[in-house]
């Protein structure tokens, strides 16, 4: 049995299922250290002892739209076409039009257990050509039996039109839970997020320019920080 490339495959579902996030402005200053860079985007990282990696992907994409892209992360019927191994993807509630709560399975062989992540995201407004999408991981409901939860989950995706390209600025941090080799994760989180931030402007580059309206209506209030 691979075990490596089974976790190999979690941490690419983990790091690029990009449902979830708060801000770091509260967090003490920490330089990111860079990682990967290329015409698409750039990869840098933060680590601190016992804590998960904190990636940043930073990237200006011509001819894409803000919209474009919050569409597609919405999309749940998308996910399989850039990220592998998720069972079901259920957008459990709307509790406002610029909000959702998501609960995804991520399904792998044995030795590894089954897991879930649940997450509430909000769409903000900042200006008329800037938007954040802010998720962080909740509780309730708790997992089913036998399946380990995805958590603390932190993502944002800071999103800015200018010059008819979009500019990118996503940060995550998340915690595999069982018991994963640290190290090991987080080698694989890197070059994963590298991989599914090439398949997710492909993606985007395919569909094009669509009139369609925002999958999540953007806002100025967000339940949380």
């Amino acid at each position: 049995m691979n075990l490596t490339g089974n976790l190999q495959r979690l941490t690419c579902l983990l790091w690029l299922a990009g449902f979830s996030a708060p801000g770091y402005a509260a967090q003490a200053p920490q330089q990111w250290q860079p990682w990967h860079h290329s015409d698409l985007f750039s990869v840098a990282y933060q680590k601190r002892a016992d804590q998960p990696l904190r990636i940043r992907v930073t990237g200006q994409w011509p001819g894409i739209s803000a919209k474009s892209v919050i569409n597609l992360l919405n999309d749940v019927d998308s996910v399989p076409l850039w990220v592998k191994h998720v069972s079901t993807v259920t957008i459990l509630s709307r509790p406002a039009l610029n909000q959702t709560r998501v609960l995804t399975h991520f399904d792998l062989p044995w030795p590894l257990r089954k897991r879930d992540m649940l997450t509430h995201a909000c769409l903000l407004q900042e200006s008329t050509t800037s938007y954040l999408l802010k998720i962080r991981s909740i509780a309730e409901p708790a997992p089913a039996p036998g399946v380990i939860r995805i958590e603390p989950v932190t993502v944002q995706w800071r999103l800015t039109e200018r010059d008819n390209a979009v500019e990118i600025d996503y940060q995550i941090s998340a915690d595999l839970q069982g018991g994963a080799p640290q190290w090991f994760v987080d080698k694989v989180a890197l070059r994963n997020t590298r991989a599914s931030f090439n398949a997710l402007h492909e993606l985007l580059q395919t569909q094009g320019v669509r009139a369609q309206p925002w999958a999540l209506i953007p806002g100025n209030t967000c339940p949380f920080e």
